[in-house]
């Protein structure tokens, strides 16, 4: 049972475009089977956009960790060219990079915008609320549990499967529309 990361980046990506950004940074997740395929599907869409992404512009800090995030959006900053959003590997290492962005006295998203992936509740009491990818965690659960009971049942006969859940976007206010 697995949240569908190639379409929740294309989504999110084609929203941030959609809000004329050109320069979108990525910081990404430690290497792993979603990590990967939430890259490849960056990739793939900004290709599809005709955005050329400076590799500068693509990061790396281990999900769930503040302080990685925190330390690539001060490099995103300090760039000679830099985004106009970054995206950030979950909500929760997210904070890092607003904190980071705080750090610098800057507001978002008036002079940076920010997304992250996850769709944490917490993420929708701070301010700005957090442009993000609502993973559906009901149906994941739900559809974990239902595969559990078959196979505790009829171990002989349930087959091994795997199940795609969509996300969708939870637009926020962290992601500003820029001519």
């Amino acid at each position: 049972i697995v949240s569908d990361n190639v379409k929740g980046i294309r989504d999110l990506v084609y929203y941030i475009y959609g809000m004329g950004h050109r320069k979108i940074a990525y910081i990404h997740g430690a290497n792993s089977a979603v990590t990967q395929s939430r890259l490849s599907s960056f990739y793939r869409t900004c290709e599809e956009l005709g955005l050329e992404i400076p590799v500068e512009y693509i990061r790396e800090a281990p999900y769930r960790n503040t302080k990685g995030t925190y330390a690539e959006t001060i490099k995103l900053l300090d760039l000679k060219d830099p985004p106009t959003c970054i995206m950030y590997p979950d909500d929760f290492a997210c904070f890092g990079g607003i904190n980071a962005i705080n750090a610098r006295g800057l507001k978002i998203p008036e002079d940076i915008s920010v997304a992250g992936y996850d769709g944490i509740r917490i993420g929708r009491h701070f301010e700005p609320q957090l442009t993000t990818i609502v993973q559906d965690t009901k149906r994941l659960g739900r559809e974990a549990a239902i595969k559990l009971i078959d196979l505790i049942e009829s171990p002989k006969t349930t087959l091994t499967e795997q199940i795609v859940v969509t996300g969708e976007v939870f637009p926020g206010k962290s992601v500003a529309r820029i001519n």
